[in-house]
């Protein structure tokens, strides 16, 4: 009876245990399919994680790469920001040069300008001065011609008084005496004349009335009396008259 029931409740347990087992079976292979739908969808999710990452890589790339070129822009902006500004600073530099420049410009036209009109100046007064000695000249001219027409006339009148003071020493019976051209220191006329014969010099190249005056000792205020001179001017060829009484 024992074993009856014994045989009976280990059959049932068995039942029971088959039971559950085909339960758990059921439900481990629900799990199993609930677990590899998982995988799956784990796997798939992985694969798209990975596809995500090799785009975000991709972009990575694509973004250092812009950065590293962004950086290589910046890099060239700073230099030619950097020439532009040593070019703007050069400019400053050569805008203060030609301003320098200009400012010494204006300062050499200002003495340019007073420097011409110290030049204009300067030819007013040498045309003064030239008009002066013009003047001058024309009136040395003037005197040397009016010197020719007396010398001239004393030319007209020495032979005159030469044949007069011939006719006289042969109304008196006494040989006349020659007195040469020119004769120095006095050369008076002797042998009883009655008067001394005027006594004449030819100016040669150098000859001055100082010169002249001294050599003969004469006076020179008598000289230049005597041949109506009345500057010290004398040319070569002219004849000049001298005074009977020399100097002392």
């Amino acid at each position: 009876m024992i074993v009856a029931l014994l045989l009976l409740g280990g059959c049932t347990w068995f039942r029971s245990s088959a039971r559950d087992l085909r339960v758990m079976e059921t439900a481990l292979k629900a799990e199993s399919a609930q677990a590899q739908r998982t995988m799956m969808e784990l796997r798939a999710e992985i694969q798209r994680l990975q596809q995500e990452l090799g785009a975000a890589r991709t972009a990575q790339a694509r973004l250092e790469g812009d950065l590293r070129e962004a950086q290589r822009r910046l890099t060239e902006t700073q230099r030619t920001v950097e020439a532009q500004r040593e070019d703007l600073a050069r400019a400053r530099e050569e805008r203060d040069r030609l301003a320098q420049s200009g400012r010494e410009f204006q300062g050499q036209m200002a003495e340019l300008g007073r420097l011409r009109q110290q030049v204009a100046e300067a030819v007013r007064d040498q045309t003064r001065d030239q008009s002066r000695d013009q003047a001058r000249i024309q009136s040395l001219e003037a005197a040397i011609e009016k010197q020719s027409q007396e010398m001239a006339e004393l030319r007209a009148s020495v032979p005159r008084s030469s044949a007069k003071s011939k006719s006289k020493s042969a109304n008196a019976g006494a040989p006349p005496v020659s007195v040469s051209k020119g004769a120095p220191k006095g050369g008076a006329s002797v042998g009883g004349s009655s008067g001394p014969t005027p006594r004449t010099v030819t100016v040669e190249r150098g000859d001055t009335l100082w010169n002249l005056a001294r050599k003969y000792r004469v006076d020179l205020a008598e000289l230049k009396a005597l041949n109506h001179i009345v500057s010290d001017l004398i040319v070569p060829g002219q004849e000049l008259l001298l005074p009977d009484s020399p100097r002392g």
